[in-house]
């Protein structure tokens, strides 16, 4: 949005807290640092505090007489960097475009380590800056100002939550049930007008029916459903459903996959990370054009459902109930559901749970685009929480649970409709986040199909036939088609780019991707999409800032 953000002074003259902060449910009081804490750990006891105390889309600024700090919230809402102006002169800024004069950073230079690092994993990267004397502040972490090289902290810790379990399946439905629509009524709330997102799938018609529930019925311009036009996608006749049930109207846009244009890439490659979710052009301005002509000033999403409320389909979720209960669980029917959904015998999910007793192994995300010595050298990256995660030795299907949860933190990067409107996730707010992390893995997925746990905890929030399903409708078949469509333009734009010659990307792994057959059968059309993203981004700031001296290239 282009509207200030909120600002609110701290007492005693703390610091401020910038954007949008709301009551965390059942918060405790802050504690008092103690008379012998350095100001720096003051600093930080005050952080964590707030992180106790407040959930929303903000950072907080602080201040005492001898140091300042930022604390960014874990579910990221706002962007949080910094760079130093000398003379003991610090910026925090949500972006590097669009500022006064002289108040940018003074040597943005690009750094090719972070980048070959960002495009292999860019859900990694949350807290790494792309360019040299920026720090971009990470989700749910405090860092000291004034040091470029100081340390970033986690405040907002996962295994905090996780390593309190709630084993009290009802009492755990009703909190989820509490917390979600406190959630859901705190952010339609803020607003006058807005669009829901209705897919027809599990969260964002859990939104809908907690929209309904909380009384906010009337701020809600129209529903909007993405139709992609295939079989395997199509989602109209459940969003229809969710629509009548709320009693507003659904707005279908049909969504092809016309081919890209090489000329709207540079729109998304200004902001100071890339974004794939930027690449096809044509979803971000569906959504601007509803949003306009609906007059709304948020769009309303259920993404983040799938990860919060552990959607993933693994026999992990067994070795947790095995690790709980002994070998003896074998003979749980949660352990053939598991089996079941994650189509495998009882006797695999038992091999990989003796696989697992020697280390959690967590899927390996990186592009299959890199070239080798990339990928040698990125083969230890991971999310700050996933890293946290492992050092608190959680169970193995937490891990995934985090690591999932994590990777969402991708949808909070820029994009074009979050220039004309705020765009807010119910399902990832931070008190949603801290007690579905807390709900032990084989309560929360441990039935023979997904995300059984949120369906039954929301069943009167939902329409029967949402309800019954056990489905979710795919689009992994449109982005394959659209990168098909688009080849004419992708194949010169990615084998003659500047991360080819740099030896970012494999060329020949390049030609083979897109490559048409293997595209249909082999391909990972994501993998493309985030070098298409990540080669416009380049593009764009090389002809802005040079290259670092720091960092090696090709």
């Amino acid at each position: 949005m282009t509207d200030p953000l909120p600002v609110v002074r701290l007492a005693a003259d703390a610091g401020v807290i910038i954007g949008t902060a709301f009551d965390m449910p059942g918060a405790n009081g802050a504690r008092a640092a103690g008379p012998t804490e350095g100001s720096l750990v003051r600093l930080e006891r005050r952080a964590v505090d707030i992180a106790r105390s407040l959930w929303g889309a903000y950072v907080a600024v602080l201040q005492d007489p001898a140091n300042a700090g930022v604390y960014r919230d874990p579910s990221a809402g706002l962007a949080a960097l910094s760079w130093s102006l000398g003379h003991g002169v610090t910026v925090v800024s949500s972006q590097l475009t669009g500022l006064p004069s002289k108040v940018g950073p003074a040597r943005p230079f690009l750094n090719w380590d972070r980048i070959a690092a960002y495009l292999a994993l860019p859900s990694a990267n949350v807290d790494a800056s792309l360019f040299d004397d920026v720090t971009v502040l990470g989700p749910g972490a405090f860092v000291a100002l004034g040091d470029t090289t100081a340390p970033q902290h986690l405040v907002w810790t996962s295994s905090t939550f996780a390593a309190d379990p709630v084993d009290d399946r009802e009492f755990a439905s009703r909190e989820l049930a509490s917390r979600v629509e406190a959630c859901t009524s705190a952010l339609v709330g803020s607003y006058d007008r807005v669009i829901l997102e209705m897919s027809g799938g599990l969260d964002s018609s859990i939104v809908a029916g907690c929209v309904a529930a909380t009384g906010h019925r009337g701020r809600v311009a129209e529903g909007l459903n993405i139709a992609f036009g295939r079989p395997e996608s199509d989602e109209i006749g459940y969003a229809q459903a969710v629509a009548d049930r709320l009693g507003v109207p659904l707005q279908c846009v049909a969504h092809a996959p016309d081919p890209m244009q090489e000329a709207a890439f540079g729109d998304f490659a200004r902001a100071f990370q890339p974004c794939v979710n930027s690449v096809d052009a044509k979803w971000d301005l569906h959504e601007i054009e509803r949003l306009k002509a609906c007059g709304a000033q948020a769009l309303v999403s259920g993404q983040g459902g799938d990860a919060v409320f552990f959607q993933m389909p693994s026999a992990l979720i067994a070795a947790d109930l095995i690790a709980t209960k002994g070998w003896r669980a074998l003979a749980s029917p949660i352990v053939a559901d598991v089996a079941r959904r994650a189509r495998m015998s009882v006797w695999d999910v038992a091999r990989e749970v003796r696989r697992q007793g020697r280390g959690a192994v967590l899927p390996d995300g990186r592009s299959t685009l890199l070239a080798p010595c990339v990928r040698e050298a990125t083969g230890k990256l991971a999310h700050p929480w996933v890293r946290e995660a492992r050092a608190a030795n959680l169970s193995p299907a937490k891990q995934l649970h985090v690591m999932a949860v994590a990777n969402f933190h991708g949808n909070q990067r820029p994009r074009r409709r979050r220039d004309v409107a705020d765009v807010v996730f119910p399902l990832f707010a931070q008190p949603v986040l801290e007690h579905c992390l807390r709900i032990p893995a084989h309560i929360l997925a441990g039935a023979s199909y997904d995300r059984a746990f949120a369906r039954h905890t929301f069943a009167d929030r939902l329409p029967d036939l949402v309800f019954r399903r056990r489905t979710k409708g795919l689009v992994t078949v449109y982005f394959a088609r659209l990168v098909a469509n688009s080849l004419a333009v992708l194949r010169p734009f990615l084998l003659d780019g500047v991360l080819a010659d740099a030896g970012v990307l494999d060329r020949d792994a390049l030609a083979r991707a897109l490559d048409p057959d293997h595209l249909i059968w082999e391909a990972k059309p994501s993998d493309i999409l985030w070098a298409v993203a990540m080669e416009a981004w380049v593009r764009h700031w090389q002809t802005q800032v040079p290259d670092s001296h720091r960092a090696s290239r090709g």
